[in-house]
C-alpha cells in the first residue's frame, strides 16, 4: 500500500509537471489527455490506472500548482533580497520563466478551479495564506516605520492587487512584466498613503 500511494505521488507530479508544459506553451485548449500522455511520458491507460478520467488528472495538477506556488512564495518570503514592501513583489509576482510557466498554469486553470467544489477549497487556502504572508510582511513594515500599522487596510484589495500584476507578469513578455513587477511596492504604498495621511493629520 505504502510504494502504491509513493508511485501515486510520482505519476502525480509528472502529470502535473506536463500540464504546467502544455497550458504555460499552447493553453488551456490543448490540455487534452493524448496531449499530457505524450508530454509526461505516460501511457493512457497507466494514467488511467491512477486517475479515472480528465477532470481528475487536471484536479490533481492544479492542487500541485496551488501548493508549488505557495512553497515559491513561502521561500522568496523568508530567503529573499528585497527589503520592505518590495519583499512582495519579489515574493507575489513571477519573475524567472519557470515561476512565470508555473502561475500562467495557475491562471489558465483558475476559472474552472474556482466553480469546482472539489477545488474552490484549494483556491481559498492559496488565498488565505497568501493573506497571511502579506499580513507579516506589512506588520514589518509597520514596524519599522515604512507604512502606518495595517490594522484598518483590506488584505482582500492587497491581495487582489498582487494577483493582478502576478497575472500580467506571467502572461506578458518578460521585460515587460519585470517592469510591472516592479511598480508593485510602490502600488502598495499608494494604496497605504491614506492611512499614513490620517495618522499624520
Amino acid at each position: 500500500m505504502a510504494k502504491k500511494t509513493q508511485r501515486l505521488a510520482i505519476r502525480c507530479e509528472q502529470l502535473a509537471q506536463a500540464v504546467v508544459e502544455i497550458l504555460a506553451t499552447d493553453g488551456r485548449g490543448s490540455l487534452t489527455r493524448e496531449k499530457i500522455s505524450e508530454v509526461a511520458g505516460l501511457s493512457r491507460p497507466l494514467i488511467y490506472y491512477y486517475f479515472n478520467s480528465a477532470e481528475a488528472v487536471m484536479a490533481s495538477a492544479f492542487k500541485w500548482i496551488c501548493g508549488r506556488i505557495l512553497e515559491v512564495e513561502e521561500e522568496t518570503l523568508d530567503k529573499g533580497q528585497a527589503q520592505g514592501l518590495d519583499r512582495l513583489a519579489e515574493a507575489f509576482v513571477p519573475e524567472g520563466e519557470r515561476q512565470r510557466r508555473l502561475y500562467r498554469a495557475f491562471f489558465a486553470l483558475l476559472p474552472e478551479a474556482a466553480i469546482r467544489d472539489d477545488l474552490k477549497g484549494e483556491v481559498s487556502q492559496l488565498r488565505s495564506r497568501r493573506r497571511d504572508l502579506l499580513a507579516e510582511v506589512l506588520l514589518d513594515g509597520a514596524r519599522s516605520g515604512e507604512v502606518r500599522p495595517p490594522d484598518g487596510c483590506d488584505l482582500d484589495a492587497i491581495s487582489g492587487l498582487l494577483e493582478g500584476a502576478a497575472l500580467r507578469a506571467a502572461v506578458e513578455a518578460q521585460t515587460e512584466g519585470k517592469a510591472y513587477a516592479n511598480n508593485v511596492g510602490d502600488a502598495v504604498r499608494r494604496y497605504l498613503r491614506p492611512m499614513r495621511v490620517a495618522a499624520a493629520a
